[in-house]
């Protein structure tokens, strides 16, 4: 047996084809609830030192109305802003947002990432026509936990909605690379320290997306991720948060009209998509 059979408890496949939700929740059983009960009584006390100003509602001052620039501002007001760094941004679809990423004046680079084919064309057109190539590094593959192919959903009607489970039955599979973010980052000669901010929003993948980073999650490297718990296995929203709360202890949910602070453990998974900003 391999070792991506004994940690993953499923056929080391470098596509995760056939039936990805109970391929996904048999690897999210094996490796994150081993490691959530690890660090469970060493931040027992932190967590109980938080609960009073858990869900307490925070005043950052007056908002920006964009996400990125909302997300830069709370950093700074929480301490956790890192000047001159780079950004890496897991799911950057056409580039958009991206591009305000990289011309926004706080970020030294950005290390873009998305697989779906059309949305990265699109991604490369949009650096080009605002002359960011010495900004933007952009990279056409998933971020997974092992190097390799993998299938990938095309939404017919909305590319955004890709990933790499099939949610509409009109999905259009395709087959896409797919590398683990230490991958990513040796690829582009970035070390660990040098990220500033990690940046995911890949239709239910964070939680591998996740396993694939824990160098950075040791360092508390800020996280915003949008957090689809629908697209989720069973109960592994819940496992999921408890292998997040093993490297962070508060994040700020930005899903609300008003951005609160709160535990990590305490981030809601029934409300549907929600976004959050791990932060220490």
């Amino acid at each position: 047996m391999t070792y991506f059979q004994r940690t993953a408890a499923f056929e080391p496949r470098p596509d995760f084809s056939g039936n990805f939700v109970q391929r996904l929740g048999g690897y999210l059983t094996a490796r994150i609830q081993p490691l959530a009960g690890r660090f469970r009584s060493f931040k027992a006390a932190a967590w109980s030192e938080l609960s009073s100003a858990s869900d307490r509602r925070i005043d950052f001052g007056e908002l920006p109305e964009s996400e990125v620039a909302k997300v830069c501002h709370i950093l700074s007001t929480t301490g956790t802003f890192r000047d001159n760094a780079t950004l890496l941004e897991l799911g950057a679809g056409s580039g958009v947002q991206t591009v305000e990423m990289a011309t926004c004046g706080v970020f030294a680079r950005v290390l873009a990432v998305e697989p779906e084919a059309g949305n990265f064309a699109a991604l490369k057109r949009n650096v080009d026509d605002n002359d960011l190539r010495d900004t933007v590094s952009c990279y056409p593959c998933a971020a997974g936990v092992i190097d390799g192919m993998t299938n990938f959903y095309v939404g017919r009607d909305d590319r955004q909605r890709s990933g790499m489970k099939q949610q509409r039955p009109n999905d259009t599979k395709t087959r896409t690379p797919i590398s683990t973010v230490e991958t990513i980052l040796q690829d582009a000669c970035v070390p660990l320290e040098q990220i500033g901010l990690v940046w995911i929003d890949i239709e239910g993948y964070e939680a591998i997306a996740c396993l694939s980073m824990t160098g950075l999650m040791e360092r508390n490297i800020p996280i915003y991720a949008v957090l689809s718990p629908e697209l989720y296995h069973r109960d592994h929203g819940s496992s999921f948060v408890r292998y997040l709360a093993t490297y962070y202890r508060r994040c700020v949910l930005l899903t609300d009209a008003e951005p609160r602070i709160v535990n990590v453990l305490d981030i809601p998974l029934d409300q549907g998509s929600v976004r959050v900003l791990l932060i220490d």
